[in-house]
């Protein structure tokens, strides 16, 4: 059984994470569940996993979230499951996911500690101070090294398996095709494009510095900017207009195909305070693309030879103007360090990671 609360916005990274799982076990030859208060059907059970709707308690809150764990709780009872596989709001799993820092995340937004009446917080704190788990499957080193130190969790009880990538999806098949029609339906040319491709929480991936950093370049007469993701660009509007690059930077909405985004730019950037992972860096990888990340976002641990020199350890909009300064002014840069992303993003599939996945769960005792 696979828990997840929600698992009805299929773009995000979570719930692709689970139909991995599912056609990962379905392969096995196991019977899977998929479990959550909201979900959409089609992608887990096109993955061959049967799915079940729990009823979601009408008042959001706490309450709504030990109710689910409840609900969790008693179909666990009647299924009796050989693994259980938690992606957080559940008590008892042999296996526990974690996918955000809320303490560490709270900390680095709000620069003071999370309330004690946060309802994320309340349930990761239960999760994470019982540890009612086998083993803690954490995104990153980053994510490991907090949680451990945080909650006092053995560092062999916890372990860092990276989020993989479809690569049946990123990659560079048909890519010049996609560029194209992609930078057609942006309205872009022949300009040297900057993308900052996210799920959304623009203030958590730092929109700001990138912003920022762009006023300080000394030449934007071919550079445009895009910004794809589930959040208002309101914020931001008026710095945008006051600092004239109105016609520089864009807003666009998440979509299903979001490898056009990655093969419509140039150059991919995720400036972000905090970021467990960030598995659109890694998908930017694959299909390509130089990367510009923080020191603090966990995907920038995977990066190799030149592509490291690429990591934001200050997160001043000086350092990053001058990161991107260096890839504006050279096209063969931007190609060699895409070909290099490449070869390391290919050490992070979907196959590779599930073999890691497949030899922990060994590890533990259990028979594939």
């Amino acid at each position: 059984m696979i828990s997840q609360k929600d698992l009805n916005a299929t773009r995000a990274g979570v719930p692709r994470k689970v139909v991995e799982e599912a056609k990962y076990f379905v392969a096995h030859g196991h019977e899977v569940y998929t479990v959550a208060e909201r979900i959409d059907p089609v992608p887990f059970e096109s993955a061959g996993a049967k799915t079940i709707k729990t009823f979601r308690w009408p008042i959001s809150g706490l309450y709504r979230r030990k109710f689910y764990n409840s609900r969790f709780q008693s179909l666990v009872r009647k299924i009796k499951p050989d693994l259980i596989i938690g992606h957080g709001d559940i008590f008892e799993q042999d296996i526990a996911y974690i996918h955000n820092c809320v303490h560490l995340a709270y900390e680095k937004l709000n620069g003071k500690k999370i309330p004690k009446d946060h309802e994320v917080a309340i349930i990761h704190e239960k999760i994470l101070t019982e540890q009612k788990f086998k083993r803690l499957i954490c995104n990153s080193n980053m994510m490991k090294k907090d949680l451990c130190h945080r909650f006092s969790i053995p560092e062999d009880k916890a372990e860092v398996i990276y989020p993989e990538y479809n690569p049946e999806k990123f990659n560079l098949v048909n890519s010049k095709a996609n560029r194209a029609q992609m930078r057609q339906n942006l309205g872009l040319k022949d300009e040297v494009v900057i993308g900052l491709i996210t799920s959304g929480n623009f203030k958590k991936r730092n929109v700001s510095l990138l912003l920022k950093a762009l006023t300080l370049l000394e030449d934007k007469t071919n550079l445009k900017v895009i910004i794809a993701g589930k959040d208002k660009p309101d914020a931001y509007e008026e710095f945008i207009r006051d600092n004239n690059l109105s016609n520089i930077v864009t807003f666009h909405p998440s979509i299903n195909e979001v490898e056009k985004y990655y093969h419509a730019i140039d150059i991919f950037v995720l400036p972000a305070l905090i970021e467990e992972f960030g598995r659109s860096v890694l998908e930017a990888m694959a299909c390509g693309k130089p990367v510009i990340v923080s020191s603090t976002v966990g995907s920038s641990e995977i990066l190799e030879g030149e592509s490291k020199e690429y990591v934001l350890h200050d997160l001043t909009s000086q350092e990053l103007t001058q990161k991107i300064s260096s890839l504006l002014k050279s096209r063969d840069l931007r190609e060699s360090i895409g070909s290099l992303n490449i070869e390391t993003a290919s050490n992070y599939t979907s196959e590779k990671q599930n073999e890691k996945f497949e030899k922990m769960l060994t590890h533990l005792g259990y028979d594939f």
